[in-house]
């Protein structure tokens, strides 16, 4: 398991909260419509809220949580937060992108990677529609848009 830990503060409050995600293991699906797919959990402390990542190899599932942890502290960056380090509060050197453009870049690879087939690609792009797409997720209009 991963866990990155963050203050995090409005750029217009004094006050902020330490938070932090976690990324699971990737794990191969052994059933259900997943199966022969590794999935892993990242955990987002101030959402308290569970989103899977998904792939056709562990390496694959890491980065794909890896680029979502991206994609969200963009998000957050773009609506005004500042992410400090814990012990000194020093702001981390994260690039202000527009989060669709992000999105839009992501979305691509997977529908251009050649190396997933057409079953595995439709598979990983409907897991990441429901799971990203829906009433909770923080990034679901832009997911709705993009898929």
């Amino acid at each position: 398991m991963i866990k990155i830990s963050f203050w995090l503060k409005r750029s217009d409050a004094e006050q902020g909260s330490l938070e932090y995600i976690t990324i699971d293991s990737p794990k191969k699906v052994l059933e259900g419509k997943l199966v022969g797919m590794y999935t892993c959990e990242i955990y987002l402390s101030n959402k308290k809220e569970l989103y899977p990542s998904c792939s056709t190899n562990p390496v694959e599932t890491l980065r794909n949580a890896s680029d979502f942890v991206n994609v969200y502290l963009q998000g957050l960056i773009t609506r005004g937060f500042i992410i400090s380090e814990v012990e000194n509060r020093e702001p981390w050197k994260l690039e202000k992108r527009d989060l669709q453009s992000i999105l839009q870049e992501k979305i691509d690879a997977i529908k251009n990677n050649q190396d997933i087939s057409p079953e595995e690609r439709e598979k990983i792009l409907s897991i990441i529609k429901e799971s990203f797409g829906g009433s909770k997720s923080p990034i679901k209009d832009q997911i709705n848009k993009l898929i």
